[in-house]
């Protein structure tokens, strides 16, 4: 068994303190994005956990720009395997075991790797042919910190990939960041206290909000302790959305396609919050968020977790479940060295 993790934060102070490692980021990463060599035609995108749910939208985004980008949780590859040229390895706390497995594997195959990872050391690091290191904050166990700034990373590295330069948006967000949550929170409140007070959760977005999705169901899951579920849009529509009752609440995530799935599920009698970035007409009935225009998916999709932090403290509150009381104590998760592999 690996030794328990310490934490620097609970999960509030986490939340108070992610913003400003945020801003840390996001000045420090011109000059580093090199690290993802340009013209690679096949690359692999690696996490579980929380950080396999981080390389969903920039997966998406990099797909839309037309590379050639797969991802994988790790475990679902025993072998190195395939045409990969290059591995984008993402770790908050770059001791995941699957994680270091399969990179140490691929390199071992003769393919390019790049870890990105919180952690200034740790076995992830020295199982990468090169590393992307972000200083080391401290992060809850619930991970606040570490997610957003290894995201924020990998979302920079993808703009680079894609097209050649860090989108801009990048420097508002953590103001727009702090902007949203504090508009949002007093709703997040009224239906974390009603609707998720007891029962389970679908959450559900578009494709290119898909880290949102993953993201908001782990928290939910591993804070609250609420059963909760990610879906796709499109997934959700060919059968999952057949089972919506009073007993499971839905969070929507998306735009036009997702306010019309929202209305569809409001003819059962099923509590609804939508989340959207303001331009579209929410049906009656449905509680609504918004989070600012003009983003890229991966920006807007970590503008949308950090609202849903909030609905996580909330709903921890309105269930008697304190985020940071261990369920469990985890067993061959994370490691100490490449050794313990």
């Amino acid at each position: 068994m690996s030794a328990a993790p310490m934490y620097g934060y609970g999960y509030e102070e986490g939340r108070r303190a992610e913003v400003a490692a945020l801003r840390e980021v996001v000045a420090a990463m011109p000059g580093r994005t090199h690290l993802w060599p340009a013209g690679r035609p096949r690359v692999l995108l690696a996490g579980i956990g929380a950080s396999h749910a981080a390389l969903a939208s920039p997966l998406y985004a990099l797909r839309a720009a037309g590379l050639d980008v797969a991802r994988t949780d790790c475990s679902d590859h025993p072998v190195a395997i395939g045409d990969v040229e290059l591995v984008v390895a993402l770790s908050q706390s770059g001791r995941s075991r699957e994680t270091a497995d399969l990179v140490t594997r691929f390199r071992a195959a003769g393919v390019d790797t790049l870890a990105v990872t919180n952690a200034d050391t740790g076995p992830l690091r020295e199982a990468a042919g090169a590393a992307l290191t972000l200083g080391g904050f401290p992060d809850s166990r619930v991970s606040t910190v570490g997610f957003v700034v290894t995201y924020a990373a990998l979302g920079m590295l993808a703009d680079e990939a894609a097209t050649g330069r860090i989108d801009d948006g990048w420097r508002r967000l953590p103001d727009l960041i702090e902007e949203a949550v504090s508009a949002n929170d007093a709703v997040l409140a009224d239906f974390a206290a009603g609707a998720l007070a007891s029962g389970s959760v679908d959450v559900v977005a578009s494709a290119a909000q898909q880290t949102t999705a993953e993201a908001a169901a782990l928290l939910l899951r591993e804070g609250p302790l609420v059963p909760a579920t990610a879906y796709g849009t499109r997934s959700y529509l060919h059968g999952p959305m057949d089972s919506a009752g009073a007993d499971t609440a839905h969070l929507v995530i998306g735009d036009a396609r997702e306010l019309a799935l929202a209305r569809q599920l409001l003819e059962k009698p099923t509590a609804v919050l939508t989340v959207t970035d303001g331009t579209g007409v929410v049906p009656s009935g449905a509680v609504s968020v918004t989070v600012p225009t003009g983003l890229t998916g991966p920006q807007r999709a970590l503008v949308e977790v950090c609202v849903l932090q909030a609905l996580v403290s909330h709903t921890a509150a309105a269930r008697g479940n304190p985020v940071d009381e261990i369920a469990f104590t985890r067993e061959d998760t994370k490691i100490a060295a490449l050794a313990e592999l």
